[in-house]
């Protein structure tokens, strides 16, 4: 599995920046090629258990990135709040553990995966680690930056 981390300090609280970037519906606008859905949808719906599927695919050639929510506690303006994501897919396996934090300045945002790909040798971990962290760090950024 790959490691890696992305860490923001968006000026933004720590509900609404946990808000941005747990609108499933948002990553279907900022991810290319991808199409997320599942049984809850927005950060206010998710809770331990949800299950989405971000699907990525060019015509009928893709693939299902399979998540089930294991943990979730919403941050609020004085306190951290967390959530624990497993990836189940046959392609994408791994986990993701986001935590936000109300700063002084907005909020803290810290999001840790590790991630393995169907197919893709150990030896290519510091790779996947260094694609997948840039285009993670991407994809929160735009997150966070749309209303």
């Amino acid at each position: 599995m790959a490691d890696f981390e992305v860490h923001l300090a968006p000026p933004l609280s720590a509900p609404e920046a946990w808000r941005r970037i747990l609108d499933l519906t948002a990553h279907t606008a900022v991810i290319p090629l991808t199409t997320v859905t599942g049984d809850a949808m927005t950060a206010a719906d998710l809770v331990d258990g949800s299950r989405f599927v971000a699907r990525t695919a060019v015509g009928p050639i893709g693939f299902d990135d399979v998540m089930v929510v294991d943990s979730i506690v919403a941050p609020t303006t004085t306190s951290a709040g967390h959530a624990r994501i497993r990836k189940e897919g046959k392609v994408v396996r791994g986990s993701i553990d986001l935590v936000v934090t109300p700063t002084a300045a907005g909020s803290s945002v810290r999001w840790t995966q590790q991630i393995g790909v169907r197919g893709v040798p150990a030896i290519l971990d510091p790779l996947v680690s260094r694609v997948a962290g840039a285009a993670y760090g991407s994809t929160l950024r735009r997150l966070l930056a749309r209303p």
